[in-house]
């Protein structure tokens, strides 16, 4: 279930089912510059479940995302906020993220990003059935050790999470959080993670996954969670963790300036290396490098 953002219209069975096409995207795209941004933007809602951060609003030019004790992590569940995105789609969210009391946050796995999900229409808490989550995320913050800046990505089958963590310490150089792009890029079954840290002048690739079971709908937008160990002290019991309130232990605020929106220039492609010399069809991968990384 879900729930309108700020004169947001809702999506109607026939909507839901539409095959995906190749129809421009860029009109998704949002600077967030003030409160009528938030339109046409939805918030991921589940009837019986507990909110999982505050509700955005948008604060002296930027969308402020704060989290309560929270995390996507198997069948827990958290604050998103996404549009609906049909076929392959390069995303790409400016943002700088930091603590509450110091530049990077100081709780365990508090980050803040890019969150693409399955859709589960009309799910409640009282149809909830665990297993059923499928979905991937790009984050920016602290995950493990608490403190230390670090990049989060993480990719959920049937709510089976396997993440990675890596150094993000050029993104909180001097001690302040830079302005930092974060990129995800969907051709078929390839999603590719970037970033760029302000400053730099091309999209350097983290990872990539292969996730051929998603559908072609999918739900593209932010998320933001923090403070594992408050708010998952009744892991692996998901039902009583989603649907009781959050504690307010969090240590993060996230601030969005923009997302962008746009088709890849190269749709499915069965190469994911980055590396031409191992490519067959080196010019087609040299597009795909040049649109993902220079662009």
């Amino acid at each position: 279930m879900t729930a309108a953002i700020q004169g947001a219209l809702p999506i109607s069975a026939s909507q839901a089912q539409a095959p995906a096409g190749p129809a421009d995207i860029r009109a998704l795209s949002t600077r967030f510059d003030s409160p009528a941004a938030l339109a046409g933007w939805r918030q991921h809602e589940v009837p019986g479940f507990s909110a999982k951060w505050d509700a955005p609003v948008v604060q002296d030019g930027a969308l402020i995302l704060r989290p309560l004790s929270s995390g996507w992590f198997e069948d827990m569940q958290a604050g998103h906020l996404y549009r609906e995105v049909d076929g392959n789609f390069v995303v790409t969210a400016r943002l700088r993220v930091e603590g509450t009391r110091a530049a990077t946050p100081q709780t365990l796995f508090s980050l803040a990003g890019i969150f693409i999900r399955g859709p589960r229409e009309g799910l409640t808490a009282a149809n909830w059935q665990p297993g059923r989550e499928n979905w991937l995320f790009f984050s920016l913050g602290s995950a493990f050790p608490a403190g230390t800046p670090q990049f989060e990505a993480k990719t959920t089958f049937n709510s089976i999470s396997t993440l990675r963590i890596a150094d993000a310490a050029a993104a909180y150089q001097g001690g302040r959080p830079a302005w930092v792009a974060l990129r995800v890029a969907r051709q078929g079954e390839l999603f590719s993670l970037l970033y760029r840290i302000d400053g730099q002048r091309e999209f350097t690739l983290l990872d990539q996954f292969i996730r051929p079971d998603l559908p072609a709908r999918l739900h593209v937008g932010l998320t933001a969670y923090s403070d594992w160990n408050t708010g998952t002290n009744h892991y692996p019991d998901f039902a009583r963790y989603n649907t009781q309130p959050a504690p307010r232990n969090a240590d993060l605020v996230a601030r969005v300036e923009q997302v962008e929106f746009r088709r890849p220039t190269v749709d499915r492609f069965p190469v994911a290396s980055f590396d031409v010399r191992s490519s067959f069809m080196p010019e087609v991968s040299q597009r795909r490098i040049d649109d993902l990384i220079a662009n």
